[in-house]
């Protein structure tokens, strides 16, 4: 090792990889909105990204989150997932599904894989394709999902919530069940990109409505065996019951980077709409260069919680979220510490738990 080097303050404990910005399905809700095409991408030139992956590991690397765009879109993905298994790099994956098959499984199990997570609207296929805006979808992932299920890889479906899919949390809760999910996590809409246009359009959920929904998966009255269902709604609204059962488990921040389809460096996968949130571009600047001076990671740093606002300012879990994700909170405010958009609005509507926050 270099002998200048300087342990960082802060390990940048995970790379967030968009390799592509395109995806082979439309789905409604999506916050990152990539563009369509059902042909494999170039996306983030991998040499480059080999030679980040290297820069990041003395910085405190010890994980990849996979995504995009759909990463199985990307063209260099097998030799990217050799090259993660070769450098012991444990790999979280974020994908559709849709083009998982025999020849990507084997490549799969050769690889530290931490978590592979699926997403699946609805137990149907009308409702499941209609989000997707791609028939065949439904089938399509399905499918993929067995294959997992046959070899004995862990994974775990992601439902969005919206409105014409939540009288099907049950059949989707038995559908993972028997097809061998490990876990099925449920997402609200987020109001940026599509997901805006859907919330806009009144197809997303009322907040009464979504803390009824949590409170009745709470009850986990549809489980037959041992599958946990996430219900992703900030910590402050989890019950005492949950946050034993799971943990707090929100965005660690201070402890990542994205990396964008073109190459580009941004907090996380905002970056692709949120241009000021952009700290460089992996092909000309050096990873350890902007995790050690980046002017936007130096004031988060010094920044958070304290100087959060709003009623995260005043939430006991402050310490603990940091405020939930500060990306989509700048992109819909133009403002790192403004309190977290969920958050806010049940304060404001008087639907905030008391017992979470100090006057």
């Amino acid at each position: 090792m270099d002998p200048s080097f300087k342990e960082p303050d802060f390990a940048l404990a995970s790379l967030y990889l968009y390799l592509t910005d395109y995806c082979n399905l439309c789905c409604s809700h999506c916050w990152i909105s990539p563009k369509y095409s059902q042909n494999h991408q170039k996306g983030i030139p991998l040499a480059s990204l080999k030679k980040a992956i290297l820069e990041a590991k003395p910085l405190g690397l010890q994980s990849v989150k996979l995504t995009g765009g759909e990463p199985f879109l990307y063209e260099d993905i097998s030799d990217l997932l050799a090259f993660l298994a070769s450098e012991q790099i444990s790999i979280l994956i974020e994908t559709n599904g849709t083009l998982i098959d025999n020849e990507m499984v084997e490549r799969l199990k050769s690889c530290d894989l931490d978590q592979l997570s699926v997403s699946l609207d609805a137990s149907t296929e009308a409702i499941h394709d209609a989000i997707r805006g791609v028939k065949g979808s439904f089938k399509n992932t399905v499918e993929g999902l067995e294959l997992l299920s046959k070899h004995g890889l862990p994974f775990q479906i992601i439902m969005t919530l919206q409105r014409c899919n939540q009288q099907d949390i049950p059949g989707v809760i038995r559908l993972s069940e028997s097809l061998g999910a490990g876990s099925l996590k449920i997402n609200p809409l987020i109001p940026w990109g599509r997901g805006k246009e859907e919330i806009d359009g009144k197809r997303g959920l009322e907040l009464e409505e979504l803390l009824r929904l949590y409170r009745m998966v709470e009850k986990r009255d549809f489980l037959k065996n041992d599958l946990e269902v996430l219900f992703d709604l900030p910590v402050a609204f989890r019950s005492i019951e949950n946050l034993k059962r799971t943990g707090i488990n929100e965005c660690r921040i201070l402890n990542i980077l994205g990396i964008l389809g073109n190459g580009d460096i941004s907090i996380c996968g905002i970056g692709q709409t949120v241009h000021e949130l952009r700290m460089g571009n992996l092909v000309r600047d050096s990873i350890g260069e902007i995790w050690q001076n980046s002017p936007i990671l130096k004031d988060l740093r010094a920044s958070l919680p304290g100087r959060l606002k709003g009623i995260c300012r005043h939430c006991i879990f402050k310490f603990q979220c940091l405020g939930a994700c500060r990306a989509i909170t700048y992109a819909l405010s133009g403002d790192l510490y403004a309190p977290y958009f969920f958050c806010e609005k049940f304060f404001e509507a008087g639907l905030f738990p008391p017992s979470r926050y100090i006057q």
